[in-house]
């Protein structure tokens, strides 16, 4: 089939841009970890020089021999880990699937944070007349357009708080639209016509119409981005959750919502098998089943019990519609899943070899003491023995990492890939 030249240039990027975190970064053994692997688990920031990067590498190396020895040692089969990674791997396919294919379509392009910028920089510096009626707005507007000064008719003013009217400049991003679309056609000097704000009516002199020269482009691009990302985020997370449950056909029993605030003492069985929601017209939620988690949550507040029952709600449409879409097969998706289950051998692994066996003897806090007792004169006993323990077992815990970490290294011999690390510390993807 022959495709248009607009859609091979950008697979070819997606091609070209994803081919780099598919590189294999360490070998250890038979197990291959990729540069993708390692960025599912640590983070570069602007602040790491290329040491501080290349301990996070390093890291990133002992925590995959910790899971190679731990898989050796069947921790694979541990039901602490099986258990934990069945708790997190819903929570995966759906983050995974919302962030890929729903806040995946969210872009924000330069010319949007340009006119964004221009906006923040545009500034009205503005003096106000307040009024209660109607009727006396329009008698202000009438005296101003005879050649009253705008000084003269502040008598009218409800607003007692700014001195001459004047309430400052703003930029007109955030002056109200209603409000923007009078001022636009303004001169410095002029008066708006009457404006209806809520309760009030407002006119509005321009005092001053300028074109700020801060904050400069270079130093808000990053944050107006970040803004208009998570505005634009937030509106596509909205209509994507209007449409799942549409396409659920969720329906709440206010009966069944109500119970779930009763006061506890007064639920009665019958009341317990009552359904709160309902999902494809078959599947029922009923209150013993969400009862408990909802009184948590709820804690006393005000909060409303629908939005409670949301919370859990739309995670769980979000993943039927991951698997229906099959998203937990994506390569993507499998690399995050596989890493929560490397990080959950790690962990548990970890904690039986390095935290569980860190104790700290009574003992060895008393002679910490007796032999740095300067440093603890000031200090209460109590108060320095607890100190001297977080020091001991903080220590204690530093020489079993290195000891392991030194042994692990020894055992398997991590292969790094040089080139690719290179590039890495560089970020040149």
């Amino acid at each position: 089939m022959q495709y248009p030249k607009y859609l091979l240039a950008p697979l070819f990027l997606f091609i070209v841009g994803c081919s780099f975190e598919d590189k294999t970064l360490v070998t250890i053994g038979e197990s291959k970890y990729s540069v993708g692997d390692f960025e599912e688990r640590m983070e570069f920031t602007a602040a790491d020089d290329s040491i501080r990067r290349m301990n996070k590498v390093n890291e990133f190396i002992n925590q995959m021999l910790v899971v190679e020895e731990a898989t050796t040692a069947g921790y694979d089969n541990d039901p602490v880990v099986q258990a934990a990674f069945e708790t997190n791997r819903r929570d995966v396919i759906w983050r995974s699937y919302y962030t890929d294919v729903i806040l995946g379509k969210v872009k924000v392009g330069d010319a949007e944070v340009r006119e964004t910028y221009k906006k923040i920089v545009e500034q009205y510096h503005l003096a106000q007349i307040v009024v209660a009626e109607e009727s006396l707005a329009n008698y202000v507007s009438a005296e101003l357009k005879k050649g009253a000064s705008f000084e003269d008719m502040l008598v009218f003013s409800l607003d007692t708080m700014s001195v001459d009217g004047d309430i400052g400049t703003f930029s007109i991003m955030s002056i109200p639209p209603e409000i923007m679309s009078s001022l636009k056609n303004v001169k410095e000097g002029g008066v708006t016509e009457p404006i209806q704000f809520g309760e009030y009516y407002m006119i509005f002199k321009v005092v001053d119409h300028i074109i700020a020269d801060s904050p400069t482009y270079d130093e808000v691009k990053e944050n107006i981005k970040s803004n208009l990302w998570q505005e634009k985020a937030r509106a596509e997370g909205e209509r994507y959750f209007n449409k799942l449950m549409e396409r659920a056909r969720v329906e709440y029993n206010p009966e069944g919502l109500e119970i779930l605030i009763k006061p506890e003492s007064l639920i009665t069985e019958k009341d317990l098998n009552t359904w709160v929601v309902k999902k494809y017209d078959t599947a029922f939620v009923y209150v013993r089943s969400v009862i408990d988690a909802v009184r948590y949550l709820h804690g006393g507040s005000r909060v409303d019990p629908k939005y409670l029952i949301d919370q859990e709600l739309i995670p769980d449409l979000i993943y039927d519609e991951a698997m229906s879409n099959y998203h937990h097969k994506r390569k993507m998706t499998k690399r995050k899943l596989d890493n929560t289950y490397s990080l959950l051998l790690f962990q548990k692994f970890y904690s039986d070899r390095v935290t569980g066996q860190a104790i700290v003897d009574s003992s060895d806090v008393r002679e910490y003491h007796r032999t740095h007792s300067d440093e603890f004169k000031d200090m209460d006993k109590n108060r320095a023995f607890s100190v001297i323990t977080v020091r001991l077992r903080d220590a204690t815990i530093d020489s079993l990492r290195s000891n392991l970490f030194a042994m692990l290294r020894d055992k398997y011999k991590p292969e790094v890939n040089e080139g690719v690390l290179a590039r890495l510390l560089k970020e040149e993807k």
